[in-house]
């Protein structure tokens, strides 16, 4: 008999084994321990009680992980990874958890709720899909291994604009923020992430982006990640400013290391464009992103 618990009714050590249980397996490594579980769903503010777990004789077996935000005035829930234990799986359990899940979503006001799926993962965005899910952009994963000597973003140096350093949070206060992209790249999933923003010559902030560097023992960056690229829309200069931004995003052209996006949306035309002209290149990994309009009164 499978029963569902909302997960601020389990323990966490059951919340943790319903995780490795149900991403094993999967398409990327996400192994936790209580540890690093805790803290992912603290630093990515996940909603305990918008998520559910499923247990099979008192054992866990899988769950979907959401947490909820206010976009565009509107109260928007995300999905932040379903999974089922291997044993489970074609058994109606993933039905059960995204029912339970919706009607969550519909006691606590949600009007849209969104997720993320690989490609590749059709079984799963069949299910999505049944459940009134619509796939809306590619995420793209575009990469560069080698130090960045061909300086693919052009000369900066004499770019009419100014280079401000800040923090995610900052560009929310912008009329062109986007906040209609995959919740992990959203500023409050960003506290530890970084932020450039570029100003004009009347000191107008016209573009920024945001990203995360992974360090090593000495300090020296091993990857870096771009999580958003935006501009002031009707601007003339927009690539300039891509550009200009991007540049200094990756950091010194000497350095070698990985950098990458992290379900960078096809749709951003612009700055997909300039990342491929600079020489990116498909990873091996994409995603869907996905929206469903929740009805509302149910």
């Amino acid at each position: 008999m499978i029963v569902v618990k909302r997960m601020n009714q389990c323990t966490l050590a059951e919340v943790t084994l319903a995780w490795n249980r149900g991403f094993e397996g999967y398409f990327v490594p996400v192994t936790m321990t209580e540890k690093s579980l805790l803290q992912r769903l603290g630093r990515e503010d996940y909603a305990p009680s918008l998520s559910v777990i499923a247990f099979a004789d008192g054992e866990p077996i899988g769950l979907v992980a959401s947490g909820v935000r206010t976009i565009n005035g509107k109260k928007a829930a995300w999905n932040g990874g379903t999974g089922v234990a291997a044993a489970y799986r074609r058994q109606g359990v993933g039905r059960r958890l995204m029912e339970e899940t919706l009607a969550l979503y519909r006691k606590a006001g949600v009007e849209l709720a969104t997720l993320e799926a690989f490609r590749q993962n059709e079984q799963a965005i069949a299910l999505y899909r049944q459940f009134g899910y619509e796939v809306t952009d590619r995420l793209l994963f575009l990469q560069r291994t080698d130090a960045l000597t061909d300086r693919p973003f052009g000369d900066v140096t004499s770019a009419p604009y100014r280079l401000r350093h800040g923090i995610p949070q900052e560009a929310a206060a912008l009329s062109f923020y986007e906040a209609d992209v995959p919740w992990q790249n959203q500023w409050p999933s960003l506290c530890d992430g970084e932020a450039v923003f570029v100003e004009d010559e009347n000191g107008e902030t016209v573009g920024y982006a945001f990203y995360k560097r992974t360090l090593d023992e000495a300090g020296k960056p091993t990857a870096i990640v771009l999580r958003q690229c935006a501009y002031l829309p009707g601007r003339a200069d927009a690539e300039a400013i891509v550009r200009f931004a991007l540049a200094h995003v990756w950091g010194s052209p000497e350095l070698a290391c990985t950098r990458s996006t992290f379900n960078q949306p096809a749709s951003c035309k612009l700055v997909v464009s300039v990342l491929e002209q600079a020489g990116f290149q498909p990873s091996g990994i994409e995603q869907v992103y996905m929206i469903r309009q929740m009805e509302q009164g149910g």
